[in-house]
């Protein structure tokens, strides 16, 4: 019997550069990620995150990202968090308790570093199981609601702005400031920048008015809001916004308020500190 010898540790600064080939095929085969996708990720999000790795024999057969936010606690007082993402294996190393292993190690080291959560959202129903082993439990800050466009409603257009740095500073100050019926985590300037910039590349937009922002995926007759923030009525910015789009006919917005339905998941580092579950994540794609 062979017995493979497994290592998991954090990726220093200094080795990111010759690890990246690896991560990069690690990337490509587990999310079918396309080259145009992977280039950003590791040119513009990966060397701001923190990654780990796990090597067998020397081989790195999986890998895992986080990256540093801040959510309230109870009392108020804004905490050290990660959002934890890309959690990948190759296929031929999975079923052995890699990833597992690997989780506990990287929240682990977290906690050593003054974190007192993590939130990741799993990639479908099947893994909110799978994180609940590990200690995460669900989240419910988001609320996923159709919408008919109401075409013949003439609702007071609403004005939007149209310079991408003046809109891009305008969506970081309202996921700052914009009042919502829960709290919002809240991700580095640049952080939210590439969030962007990802979305874009999957012919996703962003569209911004003073006191609103969104950001969209649309294929034919239909357009999904995978953020959505704004201080005006959900109907009338959609209404407004969309209503010079003939070919969509259905919108799906991810709203931030307190649902029955779960969206994401938090697991609470450090126990002395409590968290609401109702907490609207953002940011992502899928």
């Amino acid at each position: 019997m062979i017995v493979m010898e497994r290592q998991y540790r954090k990726v220093p600064d200094c080795e990111k550069q010759a690890l990246r080939p690896e991560l990069e095929n690690i990337w490509k085969k587990c999310f079918f990620d396309t080259d145009e996708g992977t280039k950003f990720v590791f040119e513009n999000i990966y060397p701001d995150s923190r990654c780990y790795c796990c090597f067998t024999d020397d081989i790195c057969c999986a890998s895992l990202y986080i990256i540093y936010g801040e959510i309230e606690d109870k009392k108020g007082v804004l905490q050290r968090v990660h959002y934890l993402f890309g959690a990948a294996t190759l296929p031929e190393y999975r079923k052995g308790g890699i990833m597992s292993s690997l989780i506990e190690y990287a929240l682990m080291d977290s906690f050593k570093e003054g974190h007192k959560a993590s939130v990741l959202l799993p990639a479908n129903e099947g893994l909110y199981s799978y994180y609940g082993k590990l200690g995460y439990v669900p989240l419910y800050g988001t609320d996923i609601r159709d919408y008919e466009l109401l075409k013949t409603h003439k609702s007071e257009k609403i004005p939007l702005i149209y310079d991408e740095k003046e809109k891009t500073d305008n969506i970081i100050k309202l996921r700052k400031t914009a009042k919502q019926p829960v709290q919002v985590m809240q991700f580095p300037d640049k952080t939210v920048k590439n969030a962007l910039g990802y979305n874009s590349i999957y012919n996703g937009f962003s569209l911004s008015g003073e006191d609103f922002y969104m950001t969209v995926q649309s294929s034919s007759k239909e357009a999904v809001v995978t953020e959505f923030i704004s201080e005006k009525p959900v109907e009338e910015v959609l209404n407004s916004v969309f209503s010079e789009f003939d070919d969509i006919k259905k919108i799906t917005v991810r709203v931030p308020c307190c649902s029955e339905n779960k969206f994401g998941m938090i697991n609470v580092l450090d126990k002395s500190v409590e968290f609401s579950h109702t907490i609207y994540i953002g940011l992502t794609k899928d």
